[in-house]
């Protein structure tokens, strides 16, 4: 896998203005990383603030330190809907998007395929990670790209044919495939049709040792079993991009359970905010979280990205 020596960042003059720069650079990274320690090993929806309340303290984190943005898709930029091929972006998102990144570098990364992230959001200007991270390419003429366990594709095309098998005709059931993965959605279905949706999964899985089954929101999501997920993906483009150092502040915001593994990564070197409305929270859904803060669905997604503006 190769960069573009244009994304690199560029070598700075020794200036006193930049001296000053690098001492108050300092100073926001050793204020960040004082609050960083205070955050609580586990802790619950219910524990974290909205980060549209603290958009002073998160400013403050973010002072003086260069900024790469991961975004999830679905629940986060778009709005969870019944079809899966119409989880269109919204306008507004889509233009904040487009001027966001002509100020940082911004990274989606979905469970989806790439192909299929790409033609929902139409802007080439973005790095994508597809099929959980499996697939990562970087923005028109860079030469950022990223394939992991291509050599999985035959037998996730049988695994999906034999599931489809099974399950195919039962109503409300959609398949989708995500190029090195692939999720059988359900929640079109009767829920009292899905403990055995779930069970014909499983039984299709006994016989591909090599993949593995993972719970998203009204979905099964069945992709390689290897040590990769959308948490390696952030840790690659930060290598890749030369941006694994101390000064870069990444921020991710993800809605589902995959998203976990990146705030994971993320937990002492970034920001990470959920996406969870209070209706989830009043339903019971009050799980824990790796993640910094919270934003209740992707309209305040758009309004705290268009926050960093400027």
């Amino acid at each position: 896998s190769t960069t573009s020596l244009l994304l690199t960042t560029p070598t700075r003059s020794a200036s006193n203005l930049d001296l000053d720069l690098d001492h108050d650079q300092g100073q926001a990274i050793d204020h960040q990383q004082s609050l960083l320690r205070r955050i609580p090993t586990s802790h619950t929806l219910n524990d974290i603030p909205n980060a549209l309340d603290t958009l002073s303290e998160i400013r403050t984190r973010l002072r003086n330190a260069p900024t790469i943005w991961f975004l999830d898709y679905d629940g986060t930029l778009a709005p969870i809907v019944e079809d899966p091929d119409t989880a269109y972006i919204p306008t507004q998102t889509r233009d904040t998007l487009k001027e966001l990144a002509t100020q940082y570098k911004v990274a989606i990364v979905s469970g989806r395929s790439r192909q299929k992230v790409e033609s929902f959001v139409k802007l080439d200007e973005l790095f994508y990670a597809g099929s959980h991270g499996f697939d990562i390419r970087g923005p028109r003429n860079s030469l950022v790209q990223h394939s992991v366990a291509e050599k999985f594709l035959p037998e996730l095309e049988r695994a999906r044919g034999n599931i489809h098998e099974l399950v195919g005709n039962v109503k409300g059931v959609r398949i989708e495939d995500n190029w090195l993965a692939f999720s059988v959605h359900w929640r079109m279905c009767d829920k009292s049709e899905v403990p055995e949706i779930e069970r014909c999964v499983d039984e299709v899985l006994q016989r591909f040792p090599s993949l593995r089954k993972t719970h998203g929101k009204c979905v099964f999501e069945v992709r390689p079993r290897l040590d990769w997920d959308k948490g390696k993906a952030v840790e690659w483009l930060l290598n890749t991009l030369d941006m694994d150092y101390q000064r870069i502040v990444p921020i991710y915001i993800g809605d589902d359970i995959t998203d976990e593994d990146a705030f994971k990564v993320l937990k002492y070197r970034g920001i990470s905010c959920i996406v969870a409305d209070d209706v989830a929270l009043s339903n019971g859904k009050n799980h824990k979280t790796n993640a910094h803060y919270r934003l209740r669905n992707p309209a305040e997604v758009e309004q705290f990205l268009r926050a960093f503006l400027y």
